[in-house]
């Protein structure tokens, strides 16, 4: 059986492409890093050329105006048909911390809204300070999810490191697409463990295909014992095993 295909994205201030595209080949894909500018941009790729889409953390464009704004901005007004065609072609996509603000800033999450509109938030943590440290997510209940099938009811040890993490979300929201929370499983909103202060633990959610997945902790940190913990392999596998 071929091994899926997984692009990478990465732009100026991207920092965990190289950990992610580890965590997808030890999940059993092909992963490549693919540049925002000098290949999809320029035209040399395409966004829906893979079987799986994956936004990696970091700061990419240093975080200007807010975080995630300009890498959002680029593929809303000049990749626009290219991301459209991967959610038409139902292509999973991971956005991990600054990957999930970019999601938030396209609309694709929580996706209940038009594309192109954010209407939705991750802002400044609760405690105004970029927080650095181990957390321990509960995946949630029957949410549809590809990304935790066959993770229902799991606690997941990974690191967390972001200053703009406190999702607020627009109501009514459907709590079928909150995917995981923050320490315990029905979410705390307590600092330590929830370090960003989301209401009712939010840690994660995906849109209503259940395809489109965005969490502020990074899985791709945790895919070894010897770092800590290898819980977030879990997540890519699933990932995996929903396009073989």
């Amino acid at each position: 059986m071929s091994r899926p295909k997984v692009k990478v994205l990465y732009s100026p201030g991207t920092n965990c492409h190289f950990e992610t595209v580890e965590a997808f080949r030890l999940a059993g894909a092909d992963a490549s890093i693919t540049l925002l500018t000098a290949d999809l941009i320029a035209g040399r790729q395409t966004l829906a050329g893979c079987d799986i889409l994956a936004l990696p953390g970091g700061f990419s464009f240093g975080d200007h105006i807010a975080a995630g704004r300009i890498f959002a901005l680029d593929l809303v007004h000049r990749l626009r048909d290219q991301l459209l065609a991967v959610r038409e072609k139902k292509i999973p996509v991971i956005g991990i911390c600054n990957g999930f603000q970019v999601l938030v800033n396209t609309g694709l999450l929580p996706g209940t809204g038009e594309f192109g509109l954010p209407n939705a938030l991750l802002d400044r943590n609760r405690v105004a300070t970029f927080v650095s440290r181990w957390v321990t997510l509960f995946t949630q209940r029957n949410t549809g999810c590809v990304w935790t099938k066959g993770l229902d009811g799991m606690a997941l040890r990974m690191p967390t490191a972001h200053g703009e993490g406190r999702l607020l979300l627009p109501g009514p929201f459907d709590e079928k697409r909150t995917v995981f929370r923050y320490g315990n499983s029905a979410g705390k909103e307590e600092y330590p463990a929830n370090p960003s202060g989301s209401p009712l633990g939010r840690a994660g959610i995906c849109d209503p295909s259940g395809l489109v997945l965005g969490l502020m902790p990074h899985p791709e940190r945790a895919v070894y014992p010897w770092l800590g913990s290898e819980d977030g392999l879990a997540v890519f596998r699933a990932g995996v095993a929903a396009v073989k």
